[in-house]
This record gives C-alpha cells, structure tokens and sequence, in this order.
C-alpha cells in the first residue's frame, strides 16, 4: 500500500507539474498576444498622430502670390496676395529683395504682363524673369516656388503669349521650381471688358489653380484633362 501510495502522489506531483506547464505556456501565449496587440496600438496611435500633424501643418500653412494687377481680386483660403499695378519683373525683383514678406509655405509669382507690352525681345524678359526666380529662391529657401505663366490678352497675339510661356518653362525647369500655365484655366468669358484682367470669375479660378498648386486643394492639372 506505500508502495502504491508513494507512486499515486508521484503520479499526482507530475500531474500537477504538466498542468503547470500548460498554464505557464498559456500564460506566455497571453502575453504574447497582448504585446502584438499594443504595437498595432501603437502603430495607429503613430499614424493618428501623424495624420493630426499633417492637417496641422496644412491648417497653418501660407500660400503667398506675387505679381501684376491680373492678380487683384485674386483670392482663397491661406492664400495672402501683394498686388503690385503696372510692376515689371525687374521691379518685382526688388520689392522682394527689399520687403520683409514673412516666411510662407509657397510662393507663387505671376509677372510679365506689363514686360510683353514694352519688349519686343523675349529674350530679355526671360532673362529678368530667371533673375527673379533666382532672387525668389534667396529669399524664400525654405518655401515652394511657383512661376505662373502670362496671361493671354486681347491686343497680344496667342503666338507670342505661347512663347514667352516656353521659356517661362524652360526657367522653371532650370531652376528646379514649378511652372504653371493658367491659360487652359482661363475661359475667354473670364477676362473684363478691356480684354487683359481677368473679372470675378476669372480671379476665383485663378484662386482655386493657386490654391491645388499650394497643395490646399489637391492636384494640379490642366483643365482640359
């Protein structure tokens, strides 16, 4: 009989030993789980945060637009706009050399208007056009630069207007900044009575092109896409 009891309490201390095990191995399971459960937490808590960060900075970003009168009534969210009547790009040129025009986000500079009507070698716009930009990117090395091409006007030709925006482009892609062409934004029923500024429905898509192009409103493509 001790002999078997002895066995039965044996048989009974590996019982309760493997039972152990099974639970200690469970537990090990548990906690296991719940450390994978706490880093895809953790992982979204990151991404929600990330994501709060990011509407932060676009709640708080600045979109500034230089240039000629075309831009006046030009307006939208985020978006500050120096209007300068009858500016040429050499003129533009100091006035962002000399004004203290904060740190924006983005710069967008719409100018040429005024030089197509007392030039006629585009070479030398684009040569104060190139300049400017230059200027621009001293000015604003942390910002985003957009050049805007010239608008179409009743007494220049479309030859012409087609021309100077060529080499527009070819100074944005020189200079690594955007360029953009609001003429295939732009409806002819868009412009005033005198041909060459653009009325209220003209300045509010010029806005909304501004606006895609400093990201606030996504983006930017041509018109006739």
């Amino acid at each position: 009989m001790a002999e078997s009891g002895k066995w039965s309490c044996e048989r009974c201390r590996w019982g309760r030993l493997r039972q152990l095990e099974e639970k200690l191995e469970n537990a090990m399971k548990q906690i296991e789980e719940l450390k994978r459960k706490n880093s895809a937490l953790e992982d979204q808590l990151r991404g929600a945060v990330a994501r709060s960060d990011t509407v932060q900075r676009q709640q708080d970003a600045e979109c500034l637009v230089l240039g000629d009168s075309i831009i006046r009534n030009v307006q939208d969210e985020h978006m500050r706009v120096q209007c300068f009547p009858g500016i040429r790009t050499e003129q533009l040129q100091r006035v962002i050399d000399n004004r203290d025009l904060g740190a924006p986000d983005t710069v967008v500079i719409h100018v040429g208007t005024n030089d197509l009507r007392r030039t006629g070698n585009l070479d030398y716009v684009m040569g104060d056009v190139y300049a400017l930009v230059k200027k621009a990117k001293t000015k604003f090395p942390q910002a985003t630069l957009v050049l805007s091409g010239v608008l179409r006007c009743r007494d220049v030709s479309w030859r012409r207007i087609g021309a100077l925006n060529d080499r527009y482009d070819w100074v944005a892609r020189s200079l690594g900044v955007t360029f953009v062409d609001p003429n295939s934004w732009i409806e002819d029923w868009d412009f005033g009575r005198d041909g060459l500024h653009i009325n209220s429905s003209g300045a509010r898509k010029l806005g909304q092109l501004y606006s895609r192009v400093c990201d606030f409103g996504g983006r930017v493509q041509n018109r006739n896409e």
